[in-house]
């Protein structure tokens, strides 16, 4: 769960990279998108009312992910 949401909230500019040219540090910490994956068997797997807390947590670091960019200033900074 920390690996996920340590990863939504970097800047969104260490996100494009790490999309682009992926993260060396994955191979010995571990990959965030891997993580969540996980997350996803291990809420199928527990009992639907453990489930249901681990989904509004995990929930909320999707949102976070999810989020739009902020809109550009309107003198382009």
């Amino acid at each position: 769960m920390r690996l996920w949401q340590d990863y939504v909230h970097q800047p969104e500019r260490a996100l494009w990279h790490d999309y682009e040219w992926g993260n060396v540090h994955w191979y010995c910490c571990g990959n965030p998108l891997e993580a969540r994956a996980l997350l996803d068997t291990v809420m199928q797997a527990i009992s639907p009312r453990s489930a249901r807390e681990l989904r509004k947590i995990v929930s909320r670091s999707d949102a976070d992910w999810n989020l739009p960019s902020p809109p550009y200033a309107a003198d382009g900074r």
